[in-house]
C-alpha cells in the first residue's frame, strides 16, 4: 500500500522539492530580518512583524495572478498548447509588474497610519501613539520601494515552475539570500567584526534590514526578468483575454486571501491589545510557523500543477487518486518539521533578546503549534486540488466559515473572556485549523471539484 502511494506521489514529491527550497529561501529574507532584529529589542521586533503582516496581507491579495496562472500553464501544457502557455506567462508577468507599482506606492503613502490601523494606535489621539508606528513606518518606507521587485519575482518564479523548470528560480534565490545576509548583518550592526573594538560605521539597525532586503529584491527580480526574457524569446504585453481567464480562476483565491490574511490581522489587532508582550510572542511564533509550513506549501502548489496536467491530458481517475494520496503525503512530511520544532523549541527562542516572561508564553505556544501543524498540513494540501479542479469557491467559504465560527470566537473567549492572555488565544487559533480541517475533508469527500475540473479540462482544450 504504501508502496503504491508513493509511486503516485512521487512526481509530485520531485516537483515539490525545488519549490520547496525555493519557498524556504524566499522567506528567508523575512526570517533573517527577524533574527537579527531580534537582537534590537521587542520595539524593532514588533515593527518588523507589523510590516511583514501588511506585505503577507498584499501578496494575498494579488494571489490570483499566480495561482490561476499557474493551473493554466499547468492544465494547456498537459494539452500539449505551448502557445497558449507563452501567452499566459506574458500575461502574468505584466500584471504582476503593474501591481507591485501600485502595491508599493500605496505603502509609501500610507506608512504610518496603515501600520497604526494594526497596532489600534490609529484609534487613539496621536499624542497617545505607540513608538511602533513611527518606528515601522521608516522600515515600511524603504521595504515598498521593494515591494513591484518582490511581486514580480514570485510572477516569473511561478511560471518557471509551472512550466517544470522549478531549478532555476531556487538558484537565484539562493544568491540573492546570500546578498541578503551579508547586507543585513553589514548594514543593521555596521559590520562588527568578531574581535574588533566595535563597529567599522555607524550601525542602522532596523532601516539597515530594510535597504539589505531592498538591494537583494531589486537584485533577483532583474536576474529573474532576463532569465524569462530568454525563455520566452522577448517580451509581449500580453492580452486582455488571457487575464480574464486567470481573474476567472484566481479571483476566489484572491478573496480566499483577503479572508485568511483578514483573520491574520484580527489576531494581530488582538495581540496588540492583550499587550506589547502577547505580540512580540506571538510574531515569534508566528515566524516559525511560517517556516516549518514551507514545505508543505511547495507540496499544495506542486499538487495543484501536477494535477492540472492530468487533467489537461485528459486523465481524471489518476487525478483523483493521486489527490487523496498527496494528502497522506503532506501529513507525513509535516511530522519532520514538528519533530524539529519540540526538539528545538529552547535554542530556537534563544536566538531572541526578550524578556523572561515572553519567552515563556511563546514557548507554550511552540508546543501548541507542534499539535496544529498535522491538521494545518491537510488545510495546506487539500486547496490545491479543489483549485486545482475549479473548486475554487468552496475553498474561501471554508476560509471564512472556520474563522468566523470558530477562530474568532474561541481566541476572543479564551484570550480576553477567560483572562488566559497570548496561550489562550493561540490555543483558539489553533481549534481553527482542525475545524477547517474536517470541512475541507467533507468538501473533498463529494468530489465536486472533481467534475469541475473535468467540465473546465473539456472547455479549455476546446477553445485552445
Amino acid at each position: 500500500m504504501w508502496r503504491s502511494r508513493y509511486a503516485l506521489v512521487g512526481p509530485i514529491v520531485g516537483l515539490a522539492l525545488p519549490i520547496m527550497l525555493q519557498g524556504v529561501l524566499f522567506s528567508l529574507m523575512g526570517f533573517v530580518d527577524s533574527l537579527m532584529i531580534g537582537q534590537l529589542g521587542e520595539l524593532a521586533i514588533s515593527a518588523q512583524g507589523n510590516v511583514g503582516q501588511l506585505l503577507s496581507f498584499s501578496f494575498l491579495l494579488f494571489a490570483a495572478l499566480t495561482t490561476g496562472g499557474s493551473i493554466l500553464i499547468s492544465q494547456f501544457s498537459g494539452a500539449q498548447q505551448e502557445r497558449k502557455v507563452e501567452q499566459i506567462a506574458h500575461t502574468m508577468i505584466v500584471a504582476g509588474g503593474g501591481c507591485g507599482l501600485l502595491l508599493g506606492g500605496i505603502f509609501y503613502v500610507l506608512a504610518k497610519p496603515l501600520v497604526a490601523l494594526l497596532t489600534t494606535d490609529l484609534f487613539l489621539p496621536v499624542e497617545q501613539w505607540s513608538q511602533v508606528p513611527e518606528v515601522a513606518s521608516g522600515y515600511l518606507h524603504i521595504v515598498a520601494f521593494a515591494v513591484p521587485a518582490m511581486l514580480l519575482s514570485q510572477v516569473i518564479a511561478a511560471v518557471f515552475n509551472a512550466t517544470g523548470d522549478t531549478k532555476t528560480p531556487v538558484k537565484v534565490s539562493v544568491a540573492f539570500n546570500i546578498v541578503n545576509f551579508i547586507g543585513n548583518y553589514v548594514l543593521i550592526f555596521g559590520l562588527d567584526l568578531p574581535g574588533s573594538t566595535g563597529p567599522m560605521f555607524t550601525p542602522l539597525g532596523l532601516l539597515g534590514a530594510a535597504f539589505a532586503t531592498l538591494i537583494a529584491s531589486l537584485g533577483q527580480a532583474l536576474v529573474l526578468f532576463v532569465m524569462i526574457y530568454r525563455r520566452l524569446g522577448g517580451f509581449k504585453w500580453g492580452q486582455w483575454s488571457e487575464l480574464k481567464q486567470i481573474i476567472q480562476l484566481g479571483y476566489p483565491n484572491s478573496i480566499d486571501g483577503f479572508y485568511w490574511q483578514g483573520a491574520r490581522v484580527f489576531y494581530t489587532v488582538l495581540m496588540n491589545s492583550i499587550g506589547a508582550i502577547a505580540y512580540a510572542g506571538y510574531a515569534i511564533v508566528r515566524t516559525f510557523k511560517g517556516l516549518f509550513m514551507l514545505p508543505v506549501g511547495g507540496l499544495q502548489q506542486a499538487t495543484g500543477i501536477y494535477i492540472g496536467k492530468l487533467l489537461g491530458a485528459g486523465e481524471l481517475e489518476q487525478a483523483k487518486i493521486t489527490a487523496r494520496a498527496a494528502i497522506w503525503a503532506g501529513v507525513i512530511l509535516m511530522s519532520i518539521p514538528v519533530t524539529l520544532l519540540v526538539l528545538l523549541a529552547h535554542p530556537l527562542l534563544g536566538l531572541y533578546q526578550i524578556q523572561a516572561e515572553t519567552y515563556q508564553q511563546a514557548y507554550w505556544c511552540l508546543w501548541i503549534l507542534a499539535g496544529s501543524l498535522f491538521f494545518t498540513a491537510v488545510n495546506s494540501v487539500i486547496p490545491g486540488i479543489l483549485r486545482a479542479g475549479g473548486d475554487t469557491k468552496s475553498v474561501m467559504n471554508i476560509t471564512l466559515k472556520s474563522f468566523a465560527f470558530m477562530g474568532a470566537p474561541a481566541s476572543l473567549l479564551l484570550g480576553v473572556g477567560f483572562d488566559l492572555g497570548l496561550i489562550g488565544a493561540f490555543i483558539g487559533i489553533s481549534l481553527e485549523e482542525i475545524f477547517k480541517s474536517y470541512l475541507f475533508i467533507r468538501q473533498l469527500q463529494k468530489d465536486d471539484w472533481l467534475n469541475n475540473l473535468a467540465e473546465r479540462s473539456k472547455t479549455q482544450v476546446a477553445a485552445g
